[in-house]
């Protein structure tokens, strides 16, 4: 594929990055974080060729209670209705393929456009190609990957979604609902031991006890997958498998 030219600002990429800091990996809310993220494109792309600064808005955010609160208005772009879905063209007015998807890097900075250049024609298969989000530019309505040709794509190395992070999200969020719900059996433990005496106060904290460990297992092995390279993912979300199961098993066993 031949250079492009990288258009994000230091400014913008920087507020991306502070925008996305609070963590990419971690659950509850691997979902929530993806929207984080894509939310988190309004500040992270810098998109050339639109307009001057500010003449683009995503949305706006609406006071809830004094009415006499202005609206915040964020400036950028919507990826879900501005970008994902739509065509991409090059600077001829080639259709290139179809904005399928947003990556973010382990960086917490938005890297790659995933591209389908197969363009979603009927009997035409889907063939997926990665570039370089600096590279994507928006003029007037249109998507924009100005200096690209649809044979430097068509050489480029077809891009594939990695199996263990579709799983890895089932995973962990079922890992953490299962720490909030040792919560709330904690917190029902603590009532009954405050309520009881003698060996019906100690059986309350032995369970305490158990559930707690149990809980701090699962929570240890969650941070062990936000360190992990992706050659240890599977490993480690097999442990989470295992630990959460663990606490389930404990929470079965600790009465209502």
């Amino acid at each position: 594929m031949p250079p492009f030219h990288a258009v994000v600002r230091p400014d913008a990429t920087r507020a991306l990055a502070q925008h996305l800091g609070e963590q990419v990996h971690r659950t509850p809310g691997r979902r929530a974080c993806v929207q984080r993220c894509i939310a988190a494109l309004s500040m992270g792309l810098a998109l050339a060729g639109a307009g001057p600064a500010g003449a683009q808005v995503a949305g706006a955010m609406r006071p809830g209670s004094a009415a006499a609160d202005p609206e915040q208005v964020v400036p950028g772009w919507s990826a879900k209705q501005s970008i994902l879905g739509r065509p991409v063209y090059n600077a001829s007015g080639a259709r290139l393929g179809r904005a399928l998807d947003l990556i973010v890097g382990t960086d917490k900075r938005l890297t790659y456009l995933i591209l389908d250049t197969g363009g979603g024609a009927i009997g035409v298969s889907q063939r997926l190609v990665a570039v370089p989000a600096a590279q994507l530019r928006v003029r007037g309505a249109r998507l924009l990957l100005p200096e690209a040709d649809r044979q430097a794509l068509a050489a480029a190395p077809a891009f594939v979604h990695a199996p263990v992070t579709r799983t890895q999200s089932a995973i962990v969020e079922r890992a953490q609902q299962d720490v909030d719900k040792s919560r709330q059996a904690i917190a029902m433990a603590e009532r009954r031991s405050a309520q009881s005496s003698g060996e019906a106060r100690a059986r309350a904290d032995r369970q305490i006890a158990a559930l707690r460990q149990s809980q701090q297992a699962v929570e240890d092995k969650v941070d062990e997958m936000d360190i992990a390279g992706p050659s240890q993912w599977q490993a480690v979300e097999a442990e989470i498998g295992r630990a959460s199961a663990r606490l389930r098993s404990a929470m079965r066993r600790a009465p209502d």
